[in-house]
């Protein structure tokens, strides 16, 4: 993979998030001009689409790429505050000039029309036109409020839980067991212990975050869904045949690798020491729920992560970074690049029969 297209697989997840905030924006923005106007045209459609389009590309820039670095430890009232105090700037900025370009294209149109001896039908957009002082402009910036608060609320849940995980929520996919085929890898840190007595509870703590972080971007390349994080452990997963194409779940585990390593002399540092981590693999089917009142969650039940989880623990005692079951081993492609060493057959904990584990490592050159 080239480094562009690797640079392109980084911002790929952002860039969708940037797009699909901007087209939530215009698709609302269009509702709340309506409102107000209280009639469509195609002077109303125009105006939805030269004000909509670059302030929602502005509003998904912001909300993707601005506003997390600046306010990163700022509680999500604030980031909700500011970002519309932002938008609201946008519009003021813009709405001016909307209008001009609006009032444009009814002179035109109305020349147009005056010349072929046509009618032109008149709209609340055409009267708010040739009127601006009865634009209610108190009306539109409490809807714009709204519209930006809600925007900001949805994407901040979307961060929460993952796009694809928001998205089944909202269909009510979730809202009885459901049983789902998938991957799932559990990551964990090394030394976690020794670790924390060294930089004691509020570097060890900034160090995980900046793990959790530099492992994001591998993750999304790899296209799979954070479910939880635990501690100083992070668990991927994938429905079965994401997971499987190109071998992504393994893939995901030495992208991480890289990822950390690119970062080595930022870790040496900040904190004289670089994560040093290791990871399970394993799949089958699980069921997927929605759990709890006060507090609801999204939820995975069944065998295969208590495996799984068995699974990267062994990982010391084999003195190996990566293991993955003998049924994801025969179930996944094999590409050139990894090395897989059977291990044979071991008792896992909480197990009645021993699972057949290998080790994979990544050759050298590979990436």
């Amino acid at each position: 993979m080239s480094q562009l297209t690797f640079l392109w697989a980084q911002n790929r997840h952002k860039m969708r998030a940037v797009l699909l905030l901007a087209l939530t924006f215009v698709a609302g923005l269009g509702v709340l001009l309506y409102l107000v106007v209280g009639s469509f045209s195609s002077l109303y459609l125009a105006l939805t689409l030269y004000v909509g389009v670059p302030i929602g590309l502005l509003v998904g820039l912001l909300e993707v790429y601005v506003i997390p670095r600046l306010l990163v430890n700022m509680p999500l009232g604030v980031r909700i505050a500011v970002s519309a105090l932002l938008q609201l700037l946008l519009v003021g900025l813009l709405v001016g000039q909307a209008f001009r370009f609006l009032e444009a294209v009814h002179h035109a149109v109305g020349y147009g029309a005056r010349r072929l001896q046509l009618e032109l039908p008149g709209s609340g957009l055409t009267q708010l036109t040739n009127h601006p002082e009865k634009i209610p402009l108190a009306r539109v910036l409490v809807l714009y409020g709204l519209l930006s608060t809600i925007i900001t609320l949805a994407y901040q849940t979307a961060r929460k839980i993952g796009v694809p995980a928001l998205v089944r929520l909202l269909l009510g996919y979730y809202n009885q067991p459901v049983e789902e085929k998938r991957l799932f890898l559990f990551v964990d840190l090394q030394g976690s212990t020794t670790l924390a007595e060294q930089l004691g509870n509020l570097r060890y703590s900034a160090f995980v975050r900046d793990f959790f972080h530099d492992v994001g971007a591998p993750i999304a390349v790899a296209r799979g869904e954070i479910y939880q994080y635990v501690g100083d452990e992070v668990v991927v997963t994938w429905l079965w045949p994401k997971g499987l194409r190109d071998a992504r779940c393994l893939r995901c585990f030495f992208a991480m690798q890289r990822a950390v390593d690119e970062r080595r002399e930022y870790y040496l540092r900040c904190y004289g020491v670089v994560p040093v981590f290791k990871g399970g693999l394993h799949g089958g089917a699980v069921i997927a729920t929605q759990v709890g009142d006060i507090r609801s969650e999204l939820v995975f039940h069944g065998d295969v992560l208590n495996t799984t989880a068995r699974i990267e623990a062994k990982c010391n005692a084999l003195q190996t970074r990566l293991l993955l079951s003998a049924t994801l081993y025969n179930a996944l492609p094999h590409p050139p690049e990894f090395h897989f060493r059977p291990l044979g057959d071991y008792p896992l904990r909480g197990k009645a029969s021993a699972v057949g584990l290998y080790a994979v490592d990544l050759l050298p050159d590979s990436f």
